[in-house]
């Protein structure tokens, strides 16, 4: 069924009128790229370029010229594309490797033949062929196609003006439009014809996309297909590097190389399965559909083929690194054994230890380098493994021999490093009179001495191992017998630094709270008791828990003192008082900042009050400037709330509560006052500016009515009429044009010129 369908386009295609180059790719553009070989910004810095008011370029490229001729394809495009004389068609093929050049334009035509001939080329094609070879080859060539496009129109722009020829005018010199007498009739396209043409644009546009799709889609499948060419010859190599083992390792080698081969040849049949399904009939280049699911199918499995078979290749390097070094790994262990047991017998002789352990050690070395010995040959795999162990042992047993001399060292040098310690801890008790500290450095180094007796034995043997826990238990609890000391020192300091602190502390509070007393005192005068109370309470319940907490602090001298030198518990102690002093100060900063706000509302409510004379006497002294002074003023004085607050700020103690409230109304009184007379004031405003604008329209009225007594009261003689004449017979016409030949060319035809790279 898509075939007839197919035929039926094509068919109709050749039935319309007009739509003879159907195989023309159509434009996008002054930059048609079907070929695919230019970027997005590529293509609109070439289109930039490309427009001019002398000679526009309109570049195509494709994927193949389809068995045409550059030369007829590129006339053909030009023509059904309807470019004019100031058009220049450049065609570029990626599969044929060619460029076409295309125009009708006589005069640039005439200016390339001098340029060319300058050069010392030939005119006509010739002169187009030199003109690419020069300017859009050398780029094409490197596959920089956007710098040998670029550098070509260039190059025909600055030739033309350098040669001093007009591009469009060239090509229209001696052609002047010439008066159609078929008249209008022949102006008017037939409604059908239009119909036809757009149908056949669409079918174009139809085809044109199935074509080119098919043909990608045909391409890419093609691709796939040659990749499972190469995912076969890769499977193939794989096996022949296999062959060298196959038949001779056994063992651990042995297996892996099987179960390798086995997934190789797998591989290569279903490898050699899909390439002989591939070589059937695909499906036809209009199946779009068809191809698209093919081309994911076919991608999907020779991706998974070649993760598969990547991952064999690491199996099998592998196989052949250990086949190559195990050898000389084996022999370096053999060439150092003599030197480890040199090393053993040296360390024996100088300290006099048996040091069995290391020369156990030394014996399984030996028996593992024999071992790996034995299956380099036919199993190298296990043979890696057992030597990788060995040298792991080999490095053990050189830190060991090395450790050895080390803590020998260490246990002769222990009684001075002992002594050591336990001067430094006396002399940081005798400096800070520690005396009596709880904590008990002296335990930790008793603790050191007896590990110290327990690292002979398995040194003497060569138990490494347990002669490092050992020494590291031993370095511990020395530096744990300095900490704690030089901690239980910096205890009683900051302690003592921190008694200080509080003692002051507490004299600042004192301070801070007789000023607050004596403030609340004097805001009871002011104030009502509602608002001085709870202030009160704050006060004295803060005032309590200092006193409750800095009754401890004889106690908290007591734990840090000499007798005692309880200077964890001293520690507790103080940060709980310290953060007691500090939660202490600021809740004296809220009875404060509280004490403050009653003093700011009482001076809010006397500016409230003091400030609405002065509020009203400017209204009214506004009204009556503007004449709107009342027989009956305004009068503050006999307003409820004037007296009442007037009163109440005259008697203490003050309710803040009751003058806010009062204060608030006072307020709302004046500045409904205030914003009547506004109200007022922009009314009169209103109403004067009403009565200019109407007396400037009466003045208007006046005035045009003179106008039109003077005037004499004459209409309708003084319009004006407009008149023409046509010529030409009828005033349609037709543009003309018509060209020349060079270079042995035919009269009338395209300019064109091509080149490969």
């Amino acid at each position: 069924m898509r075939k007839y369908i197919a035929l039926f386009l094509v068919f109709s295609l050749l039935w319309i009128p007009g739509v003879y180059a159907a195989g023309s790719p159509a434009p996008q553009g002054l930059v048609t790229d079907e070929a695919g070989i230019l970027s997005s910004r590529e293509k609109t810095s070439i289109a930039t370029t490309a427009a001019g008011d002398g000679l526009t370029f309109h570049v195509l490229t494709v994927e193949s010229f389809n068995g045409t001729a550059s030369e007829p394809y590129a006339d053909r495009v030009y023509d059904s594309w309807e470019l004019t004389a100031k058009d220049i068609l450049l065609v570029i093929s990626a599969g044929e490797r060619e460029v076409q050049l295309n125009f009708k334009n006589p005069g640039l035509q005439a200016s390339l033949n001098s340029w060319s001939q300058g050069q010392g080329g030939s005119s006509g094609s010739a002169a187009l062929t030199l003109l690419l070879d020069s300017y859009f080859i050398p780029y094409a060539a490197d596959g920089d196609f956007a710098g040998g496009i670029t550098s070509l129109m260039k190059a025909v722009r600055s030739i033309d003006l350098a040669q001093g020829q007009g591009t469009a005018g060239g090509a229209q010199s001696g052609n002047h439009p010439a008066p159609d007498t078929a008249g209008s009739a022949r102006s008017t396209v037939p409604v059908l014809r239009i119909a036809a043409i757009l149908v056949g644009a669409a079918l174009v546009a139809i085809v044109s996309f199935v074509l080119i799709t098919g043909q990608r889609r045909r391409r890419e499948l093609a691709e796939q297909q040659e990749e499972l060419g190469r995912l076969l010859v890769q499977a193939n190599r794989a096996l022949e590097s296999l062959q060298p083992f196959q038949g001779i390792v056994q063992g651990k080698t042995g297996q892996l190389v099987e179960g390798i081969s086995a997934r190789l040849s797998e591989h290569l049949v279903q490898i050699s399965s899909l390439q002989n399904e591939g070589q059937g009939k695909p499906p036809a280049f209009y199946q779009l559909a068809a191809l698209k699911a093919t081309i994911a199918q076919l991608q999907q499995t020779v991706s998974s083929f070649r993760s598969a078979l990547e991952e064999e290749e690491q199996k099998i390097a592998v196989i052949i690194e250990a086949d190559r070094n195990v050898k000389q790994r084996i022999t370096e262990l053999k060439q150092d054994m003599p030197e480890l047991n040199e090393q053993l017998k040296d360390s024996v002789k100088e300290t006099g230890y048996g040091l069995e352990e290391l020369s156990g050690d030394l014996k399984r070395l030996e028996e593992e380098t024999a071992k790996a010995d034995g299956l380099e040959l036919f199993d190298p795999i296990a043979a890696e493994e057992v030597t990788q162990e060995a040298q792991k042992r080999q490095e053990q047993i050189e830190q060991d021999l090395q450790d050895v001399e080390i803590y020998d060292d260490k246990i002769k040098a222990f009684p001075g490093v002992m002594s050591a310690v336990r001067t430094q801890i006396a002399g940081i008790i005798e400096q800070h009179s520690l005396q009596n500290m709880k904590a008990k450095p002296y335990e930790h180094l008793e603790q050191a001495g007896a590990a110290a007796e327990t690292l002979n034995a398995p040194l003497r043997s060569g138990d490494m191992d347990a002669v490092r826990n050992i020494a590291s238990r031993i370095d511990l609890l020395l530096d744990e017998a300095v900490a704690m000391t030089e901690r239980q020192a910096l205890l009683r300091q900051n302690n003592r630094r921190d008694l200080e602190t509080i003692r002051t502390n507490w004299n600042q509070l004192n301070q801070r709270r007789d000023g607050l007393l004596n403030r609340i005192a004097e805001a009871r005068t002011h104030y009502v008791e509602q608002h001085v109370s709870n202030l009160q309470t704050t006060l004295e319940e803060w005032s309590t828990r200092l006193q409750e907490g800095t009754a401890g602090v004889p106690q908290i001298e007591t734990w840090t003192s000499d007798e005692r030198g309880e200077y964890e518990q001293a520690r507790q102690a103080l940060d709980q008082l310290l953060s007691l002093q500090d939660e202490a100060g600021r809740q004296f900063s809220s009875v404060s900042e509280r004490l403050d706000q009653l003093n700011e509302r009482l001076t809010k409510v006397t500016r409230i009050f003091s400030e609405g004379p002065g509020r009203v006497d400017a209204a009214q002294q506004l009204l009556h400037s503007r004449g709107l002074a009342s027989r009956n003023p305004f009068q503050l004085a006999r307003l409820p709330e004037y007296t009442e607050l007037e009163y109440k700020l005259s008697a203490r103690p003050y309710n803040l509560d009751e003058l806010e409230t009062l204060g608030r109304a006072y307020a709302s009184q004046i500045s409904s006052f205030v914003d009547e007379a506004s109200r007022l004031i922009r009314q009169k405003e209103e109403q004067e500016r009403q009565a200019h604008l109407a007396m400037m329209r009466e003045q208007q009225r006046r005035e045009q009515a003179r106008r039109r007594m003077s005037s004499g009261g004459g209409f309708g003689g003084g319009g004006r009429s407009s008149g023409g004449s046509s010529w030409g017979g009828g005033g349609s016409s037709r543009r003309s044009s018509g060209g020349s030949s060079w270079g042995g060319g035919k009269s009338g035809g395209n300019s064109s010129g091509g080149s490969k790279w």
